[in-house]
């Protein structure tokens, strides 16, 4: 079994891969994942310098998947909103025909 350092690192890993590939399902499922090792952790685990740096870095890879998903989200409002106005001025057009 992998230890916690092992198993925080390979999260790691793999979320920075699936934010690379704007693969957000995997990131969803990475994210339970991370829920569960996080459960796992102890008390003692806090006196453990690699696991609380491979934590950190987790964290950190966090705050970039929001900043990430909050574009995405910003990006995709205003296509919808190029949409949206798109589809008025068509329907605007439409009694001209």
């Amino acid at each position: 079994m992998h230890s916690n350092k092992e198993a925080f690192a390979e999260l790691v890993g793999k979320l920075r891969d699936a934010l690379a590939a704007g693969d957000w399902e995997a990131i969803k499922a990475l994210d339970e994942e991370c829920s569960a090792l996080v459960a796992t952790l102890r008390d003692e685990d806090a006196f453990d310098a690699e696991l609380r740096q491979q934590i950190e870095e987790l964290s950190r890879l966090y705050e970039e998947l929001q900043r990430t998903g909050r574009a995405e989200r910003e990006r995709i409002a205003a296509e919808l909103t190029r949409l949206s106005q798109s589809k008025q001025v068509t329907n605007a057009y439409k009694p001209l025909r």
